[in-house]
């Protein structure tokens, strides 16, 4: 038997993609000023590269499930410009 709503559920489940995209894109603004110094650091490059495929791999999962989370990620193709119609991260309109 379930314990919480669906939509409640889902928000909880949002919210954990936001956290850890943002987790991660806080990594990479780090290696980066990092990188900006020790240019030639090579585990340094291999730990953004990874993190950065990391960090892609999680907003394209929360495009697919929530909509676009950034500008990159708009469908083209779509009838409508859903960037402009979803809940904005920040607003809070899922928790």
């Amino acid at each position: 038997m379930s314990t919480g709503c669906k939509p409640c559920m889902e928000a909880t489940e949002r919210q954990k993609l936001l956290n850890e995209i943002s987790k991660i894109d806080f990594v990479l603004k780090e290696l980066n000023l990092y990188l900006d110094t020790h240019p030639y650091d090579q585990q340094a490059m291999a730990s953004f590269r990874q993190y950065n495929a990391l960090k892609n791999s999680l907003v394209k999962d929360y495009t697919e499930k929530y909509g676009p989370l950034v500008l990159s990620c708009v469908d083209m193709d779509s009838r409508e410009w859903k960037w402009a119609i979803q809940d904005w991260p920040w607003e809070g309109g899922y928790n």
